[in-house]
């Protein structure tokens, strides 16, 4: 069976194999390596270039300050200070035009365009700030777009980081340099209000946002920020600088503006020295994240060095190996023995004719070798095996192409056996098709116990089927006795009209106006009767497909059906909706529970004659929760109310489905949960619907 492997080829194999292998490694080891050296190279350039980045950013945040202070002022106060700032702006924007050729990339490309056509145009708004022809908020939106596609840059800088440890010290870096960009519209802001003495709600409403901003950058930071960037940062913080800006804040929004002795230049020093301290942050952080770029360049030296001497190594073991297949060649024969014992296998010939067969075959087939020899291969095929089975195993054969499959077979008493077979084409020193090699696997009995298993499930499901229409066939019950308590009050009323309009006629008295009013009365109670069919007809449809709604569009289309019977027992309803949020699910199915829960409460607060029975209903979210005052569940029987047949009423018609099927319904239709616990005075139960329903 196994003479056609040989003991070169036992050989020739594993060499070629591993020697495939180590130029793969040494290829793919040079390659990665490489491509990481030369990233991070990339990256540490553009780190150097976000560091140009950031000293623009300042400059122009500085600028953008004076700027509105000197529109605002219209006087020589701040005109100095803007001019020297311009300078030293002018100065960092053109160091900053000759480095952009550093950042090559594709994704920076648009970005650097954007950025270009800004500081183009920025010569031109400060002639309009120099003849007051541009307002304060056009001053902080202008230079705000110029410094927003800087931060641009720096996000897209962090994108180029595939080292988790150095993309954090960079997005760390940026939220920072995001914190101060807010604190530097804070300071042009604040610059206009202390100047004005003024603060309009507009004034008061865009001071506010950029307050909320700073903060939701300081999160970010330290979200991102190591230990020491976060200790540096709380540090810098407790600087008297950041103290005082907390106390003109303060005076701002709380005090009268106008009788403040805080000047526009008090408030524009002061911020500017915070941001300088910032500056050290934001120092400290570049130090770091060159540091670590550096260190991740010697870890990946190191492990190249590691990964050659491995090579190297696996070189020698390959000699060894070489070594001891000599010494397993001698051990070839026992092997194939114990193969042909164990492996049931045979071989045929293009048509399917037996060449060879293993002993392991002939003893989970009851014939002898002699008996297989030359017969077709079907002397084993069960007649319960498709035809199609074979036709698809024998079009692939045809194509040079192996087939996998379980495979049912005869024995020669009659009795079957399972087995999964792999069917490979063999080769001949032309490179055709020269016959056909099947090993297999006996499956017998793991197919016997798949298939007890398959009528388990199907038993089970037919249970669950029944359940489920016992539970729909209950509520049906508890649907048509509401919809007697709902028709009682219309059909009484209507009873009541045409017996007056009955009365009328037989003594004379029914003029037109009246039996017009009386017709309308009987029409409007009629019209009741029809809402209310449609109401319980709606309830009920089949719906197969997953709509959106939310748990206050279904509440109110179940209280239009139980709520009559509410106030027919005097509980008290209280809703409490919050923030509603829409969901995609069985929208009858859960209207289906809803009305369980709250049946089950009302119940519960009939049966136990509770003096002020009452129902809180809170609409949260993707979740309902439903609470009453009828004492709650025992606690030895809490765990098991939602198993199948278990109730907890005393009366007769409890038949412990309802919370079964809810419970089914939320988690195996709607992908939620519900549960169920005790509360100060009763019973509380909640419905959380997943992600799954978004």
């Amino acid at each position: 069976m196994f003479h056609s492997i040989t003991t070169k080829t036992k050989i020739l194999i594993p060499m070629f194999l591993l020697t495939f292998i180590l130029i793969l490694i040494g290829g793919v080891v040079t390659f990665i390596n490489y491509s990481n050296i030369s990233s991070l190279e990339k990256l540490n350039e553009k780190t150097i270039f976000s560091k140009q980045v950031s000293l623009v950013l300042h400059t122009l945040q500085k600028e953008r300050g004076l700027s509105c202070a000197y529109v605002v002022n219209k006087n020589n106060q701040f005109t100095q200070a803007l001019f020297i700032q311009r300078t030293i702006s002018t100065s960092e924007i053109k160091t900053l035009q000759n480095n952009l050729k550093v950042i090559s990339s594709k994704s920076f490309q648009k970005t650097t365009r954007k950025l270009l056509k800004r500081l183009n145009q920025l010569q031109k708004v400060r002639e309009e700030i120099d003849v007051y022809y541009i307002t304060y908020d056009g001053v902080i939106k202008f230079y705000s777009e110029i410094n927003s596609i800087l931060l641009d840059i720096l996000i897209n800088v962090s994108k180029e980081s595939h080292v988790p440890l150095i993309t954090q010290n960079i997005l760390a870096y940026t939220h920072l340099l995001y914190f101060k960009e807010y604190m530097g519209i804070e300071r042009a802001e604040g610059v206009t209000i202390f100047s004005q003495k003024k603060l309009h709600k507009k004034s008061l409403i865009r001071f506010s946002n950029v307050l909320s901003l700073e903060e939701q950058s300081k999160t970010m930071f330290l979200k991102y920020a190591s230990q020491d960037m976060k200790q540096f940062l709380k540090s810098a913080i407790l600087a008297p600088s950041f103290t005082q800006i907390s106390s003109f804040r303060d005076t701002l929004l709380y005090s009268d503006i106008s009788k403040s002795n805080i000047t526009a230049r008090e408030w524009f020093d002061t911020i500017t020295d915070s941001l300088n301290t910032l500056d050290k942050v934001a120092s400290f952080i570049e130090k770091e994240t060159t540091k670590n770029i550096q260190l991740e360049l010697e870890s990946l030296y190191t492990i190249f060095t590691g990964l050659t001497i491995l090579i190297l190594s696996s070189i020698v073991i390959f000699i060894m190996m070489l070594i001891a297949f000599f010494k397993l060649a001698r051990e070839e024969q026992r092997l194939r023995i114990v193969m042909d014992k164990y492996i049931i296998s045979s071989t045929t010939d293009l048509k399917g004719k037996i060449i060879d067969v293993s002993e392991a075959f002939c003893t989970i087939s009851g014939y002898k070798k002699e008996e297989l020899i030359g017969k077709s291969h079907n002397i084993v095929r069960h007649p319960d095996m498709p035809k199609e089975t074979f036709s698809t195993m024998w079009y692939s054969l045809s194509r040079g192409y192996s087939w996998r499959g379980k495979v049912k077979n005869k024995r020669k008493d009659g009795s079957f056996y399972w087995v999964y077979a792999n069917v490979e084409p063999l080769f001949n020193s032309s490179g055709n098709v020269d016959s056909y090699v099947s090993i297999r696997l006996d499956i017998t009995e793991s197919e016997l116990l798949l298939l007890k298993v398959q009528e388990e499930e199907e038993k089970n499901k037919f249970q669950e089927e029944m359940i489920r229409e016992q539970s729909r066939l209950v509520q049906m019950g508890e649907m048509i006795s509401m919809i007697a308590h709902q028709w009682r009050q219309p059909l009484s009323a209507i009873a009541a009209a045409s017996g007056s309009l009955q009365l009328k006629a037989k003594r004379n008295k029914l003029d037109q106006s009246t039996a017009i009013e009386i017709a309308d009365k009987i029409k409007g109670f009629s019209m009741h009767l029809s809402s209310t069919i449609d109401d319980f007809r709606n309830f009920f449809k089949t719906n197969k497909t997953k709509t959106m709604t939310d748990f206050n569009i279904i509440l109110k289309s179940v209280l239009s059906i139980i709520e009559g019977s509410l106030e027919k027992h005097k509980i008290e309803l209280n809703i409490e909706v919050k923030n509603i949020q829409s969901f995609n699910t069985f929208e009858n199915e859960l209207k289906q529970v809803i009305l369980n829960l709250i049946k089950n409460a009302e119940d519960a607060l009939v049966e136990n004659k509770i003096e002020k029975p009452q129902i809180k209903i809170v609409l949260k979210e993707s979740s309902f929760t439903i609470t009453d005052n009828a004492g709650g569940i025992k606690e030895d029987i809490i765990s098991k109310i939602f198993d199948p047949y278990f109730s907890t009423k005393t009366k007769k018609d409890g038949t412990g489905l309802g919370l079964y099927m809810s419970k089914m319904i939320v988690q195996d239709h709607c992908r939620g949960q519900i549960t169920a616990s005790n509360v100060k005075d009763g019973a509380q139960f909640q419905i959380t619907l997943g992600d799954e329903n978004d």
